[in-house]
């Protein structure tokens, strides 16, 4: 049997890390930012990204939040209008149901005084 050298040639990870780009950048292509053109985005474009962002959008802040939008929307459909207008009918509904309470505590009183009087009336001597 006859003996073969094998021989290895070893590299320092560290530097073949250095030297060697193993990320594969190549396969991957990532979007360009400057490609988005905000001349040519559409207002379809803008309920698809609001639906994306539905979630990711803060609550509350003084701009790019949910607040933010209910505010300017608001200011512009004169949302403050149509919310007084609501006030003075949660108000008018207010009264309304005291009405309607008072009025069944009077209905319910003339029907206490109906019932005395029929059971007054069938008791034996008062006839």
């Amino acid at each position: 049997m006859q003996n073969v050298d094998i021989k290895r040639k070893v590299f320092n990870k560290g530097e073949f890390n250095e030297t060697v780009d193993t990320e594969f950048t190549q396969l991957v292509t990532e979007p360009d930012p400057s490609f988005f053109d905000v001349n040519l985005a559409t207002q379809s474009d803008f309920w698809i990204l609001y639906d994306k962002f539905f979630y990711l959008i803060p609550k509350e802040g003084e701009i790019n939040s949910h607040l933010y939008l209910v505010e300017t929307s608001g200011e512009y459909i004169d949302y403050r209008q149509n919310q007084e207008e609501i006030d003075a009918l949660l108000a008018e509904i207010a009264e309304l149901r005291e009405e309607n309470l008072e009025v069944r505590q009077q209905i319910a009183s003339v029907i206490a005084d109906f019932r005395q009087q029929e059971e007054a009336s069938q008791t034996p001597g008062n006839a």
